[in-house]
């Protein structure tokens, strides 16, 4: 088990410098295995707001920043979902 706890600060950190205007409230980080058997990171970003305040061009390159920096603590691909709060609390009322 590698260290969650500093993938979810350098995520944090990092995506809260390249998406100023909507205001991150968690990173969940969960270690997995993608079809083809390779390490995968699934990390999940929670934030304040609707999907529509997201600004698609730096969601494209989210992976390209965040994965210099990971890499150096944790070889796995990160892969990225961005889940508003209303969505996150929907989902475990239902």
């Amino acid at each position: 088990m590698r260290n969650l706890a500093s993938i979810k600060r350098i995520v944090a950190k990092t995506l809260k410098r390249d998406f100023d205007h909507i205001r991150i409230l968690d990173v969940e980080v969960h270690e997995g295995v993608d079809s083809d058997g390779d390490e995968v990171l699934r990390i999940n970003v929670i934030f304040e707001g609707t999907p529509r305040d997201l600004d698609a061009r730096k969601l494209s390159g989210a992976v390209r920043h965040l994965r210099p920096k990971l890499d150096k603590i944790h070889p796995a691909l990160p892969l990225l979902s961005f889940i508003s709060k209303a969505d996150r609390d929907r989902r475990a009322s239902a």
